[in-house]
């Protein structure tokens, strides 16, 4: 009897959950919008609990559903929270822009207990914190501190143009892990003021934690999407954005430098001298909060820098050169123009000029355009006192409730063939001047808009660029046979990766030596 009784209970306990899932899930429909149907239990996330697509570019897929084509929005729901797939071009610059008031914190989260540095970040903290935060970290990425650190680079460009030379004259290579060992060794430099070597040492501390960290395993999977889908699970799971032993690592370094910083005096116009001045700012008044008291929110911000700054020029530098070696053409007129450049300056550009290089610039932009790093934007809608809740007039008679979030996918807009011609194609002409002013901006936003945008994109823009110029400066490079013929995204990635590898042919070609000879 007491066996029946317990299975009884169980299945009216199961039979509730299943009741109560399926009324969350009738959310959209009651609410009478544009929605997808979900799958009992795991809502609009199939795709992903199959690996079969990441969760970020399944907000694409979404966006692209032929039945919501001329939608301004779609309902979905992740696992159970309902939420809003955005698809409207004035709702996206509302969003981020106009509404900013409504909108300014990220839906996903991280464990502040568990995760400290994670949850400190610029790129997770809320609220009043996170605008404070900006103001103190803006001057370190203005473009006069930029220009100041631009020296700083070009040793780092240096080492790269010295790492090639060691080839042979043929070579095969995974182009993404060279790419990286460049982008890491920059940020070290120019952020921490340490030289990480990495190029000279594959296994160097900086590169290993950073290929450690993007990675992506099952269980980094699962972290990513709970912390980005399902925030409110984050203690409950114990999810990590930044693993243990990458904290220690970051804790360490970045409070020996520091305090190496304090003690001698030194100034190198980079992050740690921001945090070095955080730090008196906080001394001077003893009696005052500070950020600066807390080591923890100073690491954060370093740990955001390193491994948001390696990852996203590496992965633009490597998309980079995969389009370059699939069109050679266009990889000849984009070296001509390099060249040309060096050769007048002497074989090193300076800051203006290589800012000036048009094509490069054109290049890099469909790049960005057709691979953003980051394929989706998130958003938590937060309603203001006073004020009526935030409406979807003239679209829908409907207005948000607090706490819903909201989906912006980059990838998806930046692609549409409503928006672009030939979406799929690479063609930097749509970047040509006479063509760039019509591009419009509520579509194309690689690093973001509005007061939350990317705070790095002029430094991550130009470490890119320097990059490209020193590695086409005496090289091309060409597919072969362990080529992939169409890019295939990892679907365990949070960010925009390649699922095999992007793996060229880097031929030697001194086109500089030969044109300085002429």
């Amino acid at each position: 009897m007491a066996l029946t009784e317990a299975l009884l209970l169980i299945a009216a306990g199961l039979g509730a959950i299943y009741l109560w899932f399926q009324r969350n899930h009738s959310y959209w429909q009651r609410k009478g919008l544009p929605y997808i149907p979900p799958t009992p239990i795991i809502g609009n996330t199939k795709a992903v609990f199959k690996l079969e697509n990441s969760f970020g570019l399944h907000l694409s897929e979404i966006y692209n559903d032929p039945r919501m084509k001329n939608e301004a929005v779609v309902g979905m729901y992740s696992i159970n929270k309902p939420g809003l797939v955005i698809r409207d071009p004035e709702l996206v610059k509302s969003i981020l822009i106009k509404d900013f008031n409504r909108f300014h914190n990220r839906y996903g989260q991280c464990d502040p207990h568990g995760d400290p540095l994670a949850s400190n970040n610029l790129f997770f903290v809320r609220n009043n914190a996170w605008k404070e935060m900006r103001t103190k970290l803006t001057p370190v990425f203005t473009s006069g501190k930029i220009k100041q650190m631009y020296s700083l680079m070009l040793e780092i460009a240096d080492d790269l143009e010295l790492h090639l030379s060691k080839y042979p004259n043929k070579f095969i290579t995974e182009i993404k892990e060279v790419c990286a060992q460049f982008t890491t060794d920059t940020i070290a430099s120019t952020a921490f003021g340490i030289r990480a070597h990495s190029l000279h040492n594959p296994d160097a501390e900086f590169r290993y934690h950073g290929r450690k960290l993007f990675t992506f395993t099952l269980s980094r999977a699962k972290d990513f999407f709970v912390a980005f889908f399902v925030p409110k699970l984050v203690g409950l799971f114990r999810i990590k954005f930044f693993a243990p032993e990458f904290s220690h690592f970051m804790r360490s370094t970045i409070s020996h430098v520091i305090e190496d910083r304090e003690r001698t005096g030194t100034v190198r116009n980079d992050l740690i001298d921001v945090f070095v001045g955080l730090r008196k700012e906080a001394a001077q008044e003893p009696n005052k909060p500070h950020y600066a008291r807390n080591k923890d929110f100073l690491v954060a911000q370093a740990g955001l820098f390193f491994t948001a700054g390696f990852e996203t020029s590496s992965s633009t530098m490597s998309f980079t050169l995969y389009e370059m070696a699939k069109h050679p053409e266009l990889q000849q007129r984009l070296r001509d123009e390099i060249v040309g450049a060096l050769v007048e300056e002497g074989g090193k550009l300076s800051y203006e000029r290589i800012n000036s290089l048009e094509y490069l610039s054109m290049v890099v932009d469909e790049v960005l355009r057709l691979y953003p790093v980051l394929p989706f934007l998130d958003r938590e809608y937060k309603s203001v006192k006073g004020e009526p809740d935030w409406s979807l007039k003239p679209y829908y008679d409907f207005s948000l409730e607090n706490g819903t979030p909201v989906f912006i996918p980059i990838y998806g807009l930046q692609r549409d063939p409503k928006y672009w011609p030939n979406p799929n194609q690479f063609d930097p002409e749509r970047f040509a001047p006479e063509n760039r002013k019509s591009i419009d901006t509520r579509i194309y936003q690689p690093f973001g808009s509005g007061p939350h945008n990317c705070i790095g994109s002029r430094i991550g823009l130009l470490q890119t660029k320097l990059g490209l110029v020193h590695f086409l400066k005496n090289h091309y490079v060409r597919t072969c046979a362990d080529t992939i013929k169409e890019m295939k995204f990892d679907p365990k990635g949070f960010v925009l990766q390649s699922l095999t590898g992007i793996h060229l042919e880097t031929v030697n070609d001194c086109l500089y030596d030969e044109k300085v000879k002429q």
